[in-house]
């Protein structure tokens, strides 16, 4: 099965990838007083940055789903199309819910990415080096989302 993911753009993409984290690590910058120079809380801007990035993991999903035709498993073709919405979906919820609960929909959005993604890695739509650069980008975000709520909770 061809693969989107060419290995000529393997290096950028795994730099874009790991540099895409930084906005997720700027809280802790702000709450040891490294960063302080927004108006807004950096935590909200970070949320508003995964709100983006979920919704660019479901757009993802949604070319794949009309790019890709997937042989070894006809159903997922009609599946993806429907499964690509639900990430978007949670980025919505993200942004209605208010006091942080925004972070748990956040956490769960990237989770179910994570699972699409595995499925489509079992179907050889993605690299080897591809899967592991998401699953990296995955643990990150979803721990320090998950340290940035409770940190939250104890306030």
């Amino acid at each position: 099965m061809k693969n989107l993911i060419h290995k000529k753009n393997k290096y950028i993409l795994i730099i874009i990838g790991l540099l895409g984290l930084i906005p997720y690590g700027l809280p802790l910058m702000e709450k040891n007083g490294l960063v302080d120079f927004f108006e807004i809380k950096i935590l909200d801007l970070t949320i508003l940055y995964g709100i983006t990035i979920l919704c660019f993991l479901s757009g993802i999903y949604w070319g794949l789903s009309i790019n890709i035709p997937i042989k070894n498993n006809s159903k997922l073709n009609y599946l993806l199309p429907v499964l690509s919405i639900i990430p978007f979906m949670f980025a919505i919820i993200a942004i209605t819910v208010s006091n942080y609960l925004n972070i748990i929909f956040l956490v769960v959005g990237f989770l179910i990415c994570q699972i699409l993604d595995e499925i489509l890695f079992t179907y050889k739509v993605y690299f080897n080096w591809y899967i592991l650069l998401r699953r990296f980008l995955t643990v990150v975000v979803v721990t320090l989302m998950i340290y940035y709520y409770i940190s939250l909770s104890d306030v």
